[in-house]
């Protein structure tokens, strides 16, 4: 599969019900409120987390790659082949596609999984809560920005008990659907800023 600043945007963000998600059956929660409390203290408590990530593609192709999370500023997805990086530093995300050569800016803002990165993370004021369930023993919760209705979708899984970030589904304006599941995570490890540099013209200078 050809990789696309909309797969990167995609990826990096974060689908409701779709044809990857993993929910044959949901159970609808009853406390709502509560459990979305629990889940913005939980997404707040993170500080970094690093693991690696596969991504399963609406078209079946399946591609890995490395994953470094430091709130609230800080993104960073390292795809292993093609060798391809996506950086959000701020309020840009920054994508360079090495196969081709060619670097491109973002504003940060038009991915779904920009909520991640704010601050303080407020799900009912950044976000239209669309649904919480559970399914095969994941928590599910689909959101979309509020600023930006029909952008995308989506939705954050989670294991409960202890409550765990382990998937996203993406759904962008475009109807195309992305799952990110992660593996092997560490959280609260230290990570340096530098990691989310992203000098692209000496990417492209001859060694």
């Amino acid at each position: 599969m050809k990789l696309t600043r909309r797969t990167f945007a995609t990826g990096a963000a974060s689908a409701a019900a779709l044809a990857l998600a993993p929910m044959a059956v949901y159970a609808q929660v009853e406390d709502q409120e509560q459990v979305l409390a629990d889940v913005e203290a939980y997404l707040n408590s993170i500080t970094t987390l690093d693991s690696r990530f596969v991504q399963l593609n609406q078209d079946g192709t399946v591609m890995t790659g490395e994953f470094q999370l430091k709130r609230p500023s800080f993104a960073r997805f390292a795809y292993d082949d093609p060798p391809t990086l996506l950086v959000a530093r701020g309020q840009k995300y920054m994508f360079w596609d090495a196969e081709m050569g060619q670097f491109y800016e973002g504003p940060v803002s038009t991915t779904p999984a920009s909520v991640l990165l704010h601050e303080n993370i407020n799900l009912n004021e950044v976000t239209n809560v669309l649904d919480i369930s559970r399914s095969k023993g994941m928590l599910m919760v689909t959101l979309e920005p509020a600023d930006q209705p029909g952008s995308g979708l989506l939705t954050l899984g989670f294991e409960e008990d202890p409550m765990r970030l382990r998937q996203w589904f993406v759904r962008d304006a475009q109807g195309y659907m992305t799952r990110i599941t992660l593996v092997e995570v560490a959280f609260d490890v230290e990570i340096d800023n530098d990691l989310f540099d992203v000098d692209h013209l000496d990417m492209i200078r001859p060694d």
